[in-house]
Order: C-alpha cells, then sequence, then structure tokens
C-alpha cells in the first residue's frame, strides 16, 4: 500500500507524537509499504528520531510551522497538499491530530482517497483546554475521516454516537527494557531519585509535583526530584523552584536521547498529568520496572496504574496533599517499591510493538477495502 502520514512539525522535535509516527512509519517500510511523509516544516528539516530513509519526505515550507498562520497562507497550503498528494495518489492519508487532519481532510475534497484522523489525546482535554468551547465544531470535523483512531478503547464513550461505529482503538507501543531500575536503590547509596519525564507544561502539570515535593522534601533528604523534558513552562517552574527553596533538590535536566538511562537509574516516578492521550512515559517508565504515582481523574493514566497493585492512584487532578501522602508512602518504603515496580513491568505485554502495527496495519487494509 502506499501510505502518506501527515503531522505539524517534525525539525527538532522530540514529542511523543513525533516518536509514534516515525516508529509507525519505520514499521510500515519493513513491512513493505510506500511511505510518504508530510509535514508544515521548512527545507531541510531533520527529524530528532531516526527516519528510515525509505520514507519520502514531503515539507511544505511555507510560512512558520508554529506561528498561527492567516488564511491567504492556509489557503496556499491547502492548494499545495492537494497537488501533492494528487501526485502521489496514497491508498490511505493518515493525519494526526485535529489541525493537520482538518487541513488536509478539506484539501484532498472529491479526490476519493479515504482520510484516517488520528487523535492523540482523550477527548477530557477538552474540559481543561480553551478548545473545549469548539468541541462539537472539533467532533463535527471527523465526519470527513474514513476511521478514527483513539489509544484508550473507552474513549470512544466521549464521543457522539454519529462517530463512534468509525472508531477504532490502537495503542502505542511499549518496548521491553532490559536495563531494569532498582526502585528499591542501592544498599551501598542512600540516594534516590524521584523522576519525572515530559514536556514542561501546563498538561504535565509539574507544578503541583514541585509544590507536593516541597511539602515533604524535609522528611526525605536522600531523595531528589529530577524533571527531564523541555517545555514553555520552564522558566516558570524555575522560579517556583527557588520560590519553594527547592535548590539542590530539584535538578531540570532538560531534554534527553538517552531516556532509558533515566529510567534505570530513578527509583519511583510521579506523572500528574491532567490529560493524556496514551502516556508513553508513564507507560516505558513502568517497562523499566518503577513503580508509578498519578492522577486518578487522568484519562490513560487511570488506565495503565493499577491502584496498589504496580502503583498509586490520587484522587483529583491538582490536589497537593493526596499527592503528598502517594509520595511519602512509597518513598518511605522500599519493599513496596520493589513489589509494585515488578509488577509495573507487566504492562509491556499489554502494548507489544508487533500488536501494535500489525493492528495499524489491518486498519489501512479495512480503508483501503
Amino acid at each position: 500500500m502506499r501510505l502518506l502520514f501527515s503531522g505539524r512539525k517534525f525539525d527538532g522535535v522530540a514529542g511523543g507524537v513525533e516518536r509514534m509516527i516515525v516508529l509507525l512509519m519505520n514499521a510500515m517500510c519493513d513491512r513493505g509499504h510506500e511511505v510518504t511523509l508530510l509535514t508544515w516544516d521548512k527545507m531541510g528539516a531533520k527529524t530528532y528520531y531516526p527516519l528510515d530513509s525509505r520514507v519520502r519526505w514531503h515539507p511544505l515550507d511555507m510560512g512558520d510551522a508554529m506561528v498561527k498562520a492567516g488564511w491567504m497562507m492556509r489557503l496556499k497550503r491547502m492548494w499545495k497538499i492537494r497537488k501533492l498528494i494528487k501526485t502521489d495518489s496514497p491508498d490511505v492519508v493518515i493525519a494526526f491530530q485535529n489541525g493537520p487532519f482538518v487541513t488536509i481532510a478539506l484539501s484532498i475534497l472529491g479526490l476519493g482517497i479515504p482520510i484516517v484522523a488520528a487523535v492523540r489525546n482523550a477527548p477530557t482535554r477538552f474540559e481543561h483546554t480553551s478548545s473545549g468551547k469548539y468541541r462539537e465544531l472539533i467532533f463535527n470535523s471527523y465526519r470527513l475521516a474514513a476511521r478514527i483512531t483513539v489509544q484508550m478503547d473507552n474513549y470512544r464513550d466521549f464521543y457522539p454516537n454519529y462517530l463512534k461505529n468509525r472508531i477504532r482503538h490502537i495503542p502505542n507501543p511499549v518496548v521491553k527494557s532490559e536495563a531494569l531500575a532498582s526502585p528499591a536503590g542501592n544498599p551501598s547509596s542512600s540516594e534516590r531519585i524521584l523522576l519525572n519525564l515530559g514536556r514542561l507544561s501546563y498538561q504535565k502539570n509539574q507544578a503541583t509535583l514541585l509544590k507536593s515535593f516541597a511539602r515533604i522534601a524535609a522528611d526525605f533528604p536522600c531523595w531528589r526530584l529530577r524533571l527531564v523534558g523541555e517545555g514553555e513552562e520552564r522558566g516558570r517552574l524555575e522560579g517556583l523552584c527557588r520560590q519553594l527553596e527547592l535548590e539542590g533538590r530539584v535538578e531540570f535536566a532538560g531534554a534527553k536521547s538517552d531516556i532509558g538511562g533515566e529510567y534505570s537509574a530513578a527509583h519511583l516516578f510521579c506523572f500528574p498529568s491532567l490529560w493524556e492521550g496514551f502516556p508513553n512515559a508513564l507507560a516505558e517508565a513502568m517497562a523499566h520496572g518503577l513503580p508509578v504515582i498519578g492522577y486518578k481523574a487522568c484519562a490513560g493514566t487511570n488506565e495503565l496504574i493499577q491502584h496498589n497493585i504496580n502503583g498509586l492512584l490520587v484522587e483529583g487532578h491538582f490536589g497537593e496533599e493526596p499527592l503528598c501522602e502517594a509520595l511519602a508512602e512509597l518513598m518511605r518504603s522500599d519493599l513496596q517499591r520493589e513489589t509494585m515496580g515488578k509488577r509495573a513491568q507487566e504492562v509491556v505485554d499489554q502494548y507489544t510493538p508487533d500488536m501494535v502495527f500489525s493492528s495499524w496495519e489491518l486498519l489501512f487494509e479495512e480503508v483501503v477495502a
């Protein structure tokens, strides 16, 4: 099959969505499909994650992908997209996230090419973002999709009935780790690491983690909090860290290419996101044998964490007190962390790459048929 994938920006972006698309495209190349990538990037762009040389990449090279375009620029982009896709004549187009989906779906109207809307967040995001006021408009835009993919099966319950027969559940792949963490710690060292990995952003909610850690830091002097990732909230979070007098106890490590090493060196993983699609960082932490903590009200997080089995689920979204209690419970107990970490590894059995990529391949065959 000829498959055309699309996302907004790939140049140097170390995001979970971009990594998933690259993994999927590489896998489809290995399975004998012709793969094309269409993005809003400029010429000369390079992906952060290794991209198979067999993937043909079409950067639109029109304007700044990170700046909201005016109507004239949007129309010019749509005209170029239509010409590119008409020339490539793919069997199916897969557009990740709503913006690129709408642009491409409108661009190819009348060409008879089916398009898949690959949704990367739970609909509960509308409760936390300004896009909530456009919820019905966004849902109606999916009428243009041949199929809609969601990352957790229960997400379909949040969609209107007129879309449910088009929805297919395909999670993200989770790779088994050979370098497991030691949650109980090394007897020869008292140092312990509380890890958070993800974009420094409102969605990932590191501010609540900082405030919660500050409340118990004095009781756990051997623990330090390590934040791995970059994002628009870094300056504010660093200011909050100084305000909470956590200098020396919190590390802002920035984005890392060796995230496996980060998981392996940690002893506990906290993931206080407000909403998710498929929480890659959480699943990867579990695959490395780390016990995990997250909010019960966070879609995606509450699918992976089994309370008191592989981690702890905290009530609510923003509550510092319940998060403090959960952190303290696991920070003080080496045995509990070790037991939960062993159970956490079982997450990989549900999301093997071969199973996930086969599900995508079956979806493409279904759409083309």
